[in-house]
């Protein structure tokens, strides 16, 4: 009686194997098409992605060479795709700048160019170009004869100023005829006065020696007592016995190596016939480097 019962019991198991065999089989050919399916959907999406970014990289390039953008891919993509073409553009530019600046800046420093060479706008070097005013309050120069300068020209020019058109005064202070260095360094100073006698009778209240020449001097004072005289003119002029005006101006210009605190002033012997011109009568000075 056991045995036919364990003979009817083996094929049911055996069935039962197939069935759970069939079942894998079925599952895993079911993953594998799904798989299949995913990767063939993926190769279409990112075939269809490269083909955009290829058109997209086309308008990009028509925005590069500054041409019109052609309708078809504006109208195939739109707005966004404009943006991203006109933002990479901007990109790339800004890119190339940077790069370019950072070349120039390396080869001026290989050039061994001073780096003053490259000061900005905003902060100038020192330098003034003054004219002389006649301000009507204590005159173009001083009468009073200064001592301690040569005898030939001890009459301080003191009415300076840069309010004229063409004048100014950058990183530089000027007090009473006095233009103050501010900071240690070469300069280039100059200045012209201009001499008009009115009349020749001024001339002929004076001597002869004394009424056809002029001296004009450009001092330095610093911490010794007595300025230095740095640039020295003298002119000496025959005017004709029937002129109005007798008319004389005399330039100094050079070049010279000053201090932090020295302060640069003009003399002349004559102080009655200085005449205040915006265009005659200057002094200036200014920062050279070399």
């Amino acid at each position: 009686m056991v045995q036919p019962k364990s003979r009817m019991e083996a094929p049911s198991k055996l069935w039962m194997t197939m069935i759970v065999i069939v079942m894998i089989i079925l599952q895993v050919a079911s993953t594998a098409g799904l798989l299949v399916y995913l990767n063939m959907s993926m190769a279409h999406a990112r075939s269809q992605g490269v083909s955009e970014e290829l058109r997209c990289l086309g308008l990009l390039n028509a925005l590069e060479k500054e041409q019109d953008v052609p309708d078809g891919l504006v109208q195939l993509f739109g707005e966004p795709c404009i943006k991203l073409a006109e933002g990479i553009k901007a990109y790339i530019s800004k890119v190339t700048e940077n790069i370019i600046s950072q070349h120039a800046f390396q080869e001026r420093q290989t050039t061994g160019q001073p780096r003053s060479k490259f000061l900005t706008v905003g902060n100038p070097r020192p330098s003034a170009h003054l004219t002389l005013r006649d301000s009507g309050l204590q005159g173009l120069t001083s009468l009073t004869p200064q001592m301690d300068l040569h005898q030939s020209c001890r009459h301080l020019v003191r009415s300076w100023g840069n309010q004229s058109f063409g004048s100014h005064l950058h990183n530089m202070t000027v007090s009473n005829g006095h233009l103050r260095i501010p900071q240690t360094g070469r300069y280039y100073l100059y200045a012209q006065v201009y001499f008009r006698y009115i009349t020749l009778s001024s001339i002929s209240q004076q001597s002869s020696s004394e009424s056809h020449q002029v001296v004009q001097c450009v001092y330095k004072k610093t911490a010794y007592a007595r300025p230095i005289q740095l640039l020295k003119g003298v002119g000496t002029k025959c005017w004709a016995p029937d002129s109005e005006n007798a008319l004389h101006s005399i330039y100094q210009g050079g070049l010279f190596e000053l201090r932090a605190g020295d302060e640069i002033f003009v003399s002349v012997s004559s102080p009655l016939v200085v005449h205040a011109d915006d265009s005659s009568s200057y002094f200036g000075a200014f920062h050279f480097d070399l």
